[in-house]
């Protein structure tokens, strides 16, 4: 009986849905997306410690705003662009976390919008709604409640996306606007590898497109010749300009090595801690992969559904990339989810497809928010930052960070006691050999320099640089007392200070 109310229940919800969007979705879409956006990522808002990566990014953009430059006085290999835009986020001083948190949320709203648009291509106007809701309430599973570069980079990508399927794809447009609007969207692409080079499986499928419709439109081979090269030309553009400025500057090969050389000398996980990651990311996944095998099924029985057909490029494409990236972090798997979430809308056309959509959306909801909860319980939140920033009483003092948060270097305590300042350059066992310098040397060498603070967590983790971590501590139980111990649900994060 409870099974039979509960089933009416949802097929009332359904119902009030689909005639709620058929009534007043051309001027609701917007502020709603930007409401949901909003109450899915508000846990996050103001807190400084969300992800070590995005922490890592912020403290870059400051050091971009100092006058130093990345690869250089600072290694990492992202590219340019990334430490660019938190450089802008930088700006806002005091409010610079609330800054770039407010930033992510207004991209997955821009993205969410754009989905819904391209929705509506393949499904009815509720639909494309639940699938935008989607895109946004799965970020939040997977690591993107703040501004991992895939929150960013995903919006110049679904702009490409549309841009070809709104004024190629679907229109029978003539073959003399490919070369405008394929150079546009492969612009979008272009900025977009900027933030992140994985973007390039998605730039190449979308390049391989345009050919093809160069091709199906009766252009010859130096007409089709004239627009690769300027589709290829706008999509490496920033990258070469970039490239271009490091080797007129004397440091060219620094940038080849951070950008292209170091990313293959990384070293693998263990194949227990691989295939744990990949099922976690695999679970998180496959409520939208049904979408996937619904809408291939609607795509295959309508041939003639060209939108249909491009957007399942996009979706293989996207997650073509993500496996071949592998599953180092659950939140790698964040490109695939936009694709996804459009896949998802046409089983709106279905009773039971209804029913499914909705109970995805509240479960979604609940389980992310329950997941936000519990990431602030193991890396903590704004009470933690000032906490920590407290005990390190001693404005003067240096701090190292071995394995913790790297926000703690965005303040005073910064003084350069490393030019590879992102703590997994030194505590990971893939990084050995992929980052140009030699961990175990560089950690002499920054004992030479007596930091005051060292910030480091118990217990080591499967994936650490045990040899590292053997060394740090001898240091710090020789000349080290620990001042400061955060509790988190499965680890604890520990601040050391210099004995007098």
């Amino acid at each position: 009986m409870s099974f039979i109310v509960t089933k009416t229940s949802l097929q009332n919800v359904t119902a009030f849905y689909s005639h709620f969007f058929r009534k007043y979705s051309q001027s609701a879409v917007p502020l709603l997306l930007l409401v949901w956006s909003v109450i899915n990522r508000a846990q996050t808002f103001g807190n400084p410690l969300v992800h070590i990566d995005e922490q890592f990014y912020l403290f870059g953009g400051g050091q971009v705003l100092e006058g130093d430059l990345p690869y250089i006085q600072f290694w990492d290999r992202k590219p340019v662009g990334l430490f660019l835009l938190y450089a802008f986020f930088h700006l806002f001083g005091t409010y610079r976390v609330l800054a770039y948190q407010l930033g992510a949320v207004l991209s997955v709203w821009g993205t969410a919008w754009l989905l819904f648009r391209m929705a509506l291509t393949i499904a009815p106007r509720a639909g494309a709604m639940v699938s935008a809701m989607l895109y946004i309430v799965w970020l939040d599973l997977s690591g993107g409640e703040g501004g991992q570069s895939p929150v960013f980079y995903t919006l110049p990508v679904t702009g490409a996306m549309a841009l070809i399927l709104f004024r190629i794809v679907l229109p029978k447009e003539p073959a003399t606007s490919l070369r405008t609007t394929g150079t546009q969207a492969m612009a979008l692409i272009g900025l977009a590898l900027q933030i992140k080079y994985t973007v390039v499986f998605e730039g190449v499928a979308l390049g391989l497109y345009l050919i093809w419709s160069s091709h199906i439109n009766g252009r010859t081979f130096l007409q089709i010749a004239a627009d690769c090269a300027c589709w290829i030309g706008a999509a490496v553009l920033p990258t070469v300009l970039v490239a271009v400025f490091y080797q007129v500057i004397g440091y060219g090969h620094q940038w080849v090595f951070a950008n292209i050389v170091s990313i293959f000398l990384r070293g693998h996980p263990s194949p227990s801690d691989l295939t744990q990651m990949k099922m976690k990311m695999l679970r998180v996944a496959a409520p939208l992969l049904v979408g996937l095998g619904v809408a291939s099924r609607f795509i295959l029985l309508a041939p003639r559904n060209r939108a249909g057909v491009f957007l399942a490029i996009w979706v293989f494409a996207a997650c073509g990339g993500v496996i071949i990236m592998g599953g180092w972090y659950y939140h790698y798997a964040l490109p695939a989810y936009a694709p996804l979430a459009i896949m998802s809308a046409p089983l709106w056309r279905y009773d039971a497809g209804r029913i499914w959509l909705i109970v995805l959306v509240l479960v979604g909801v609940c389980a992310s928010q329950n997941r936000l909860y519990r990431h602030q319980l193991q890396d903590g939140n704004l009470r933690t930052y000032r906490a920590m920033l407290n005990a390190m009483k001693n404005p003067a003092g240096c701090v190292f960070i071995y394995q913790g948060p790297p926000i703690l270097y965005d303040t005073p305590h910064w003084c350069g006691v490393t030019d590879h300042p992102f703590p997994g350059h030194f505590n990971e066992k893939v990084e050995i050999n992929a980052t140009g310098f030699d961990p175990r040397e560089a950690i002499k060498r920054i004992f030479l320099k007596r930091p005051r603070y060292i910030v480091s967590k118990s217990p080591a983790w499967s994936g650490e640089n045990m040899e590292i971590r053997k060394i740090l501590y001898q240091k710090l139980d020789l000349s080290y007392r620990k001042i400061f111990v955060f509790h988190g649900h499965k680890t604890d994060t520990e601040i050391f200070e210099l004995k007098d």
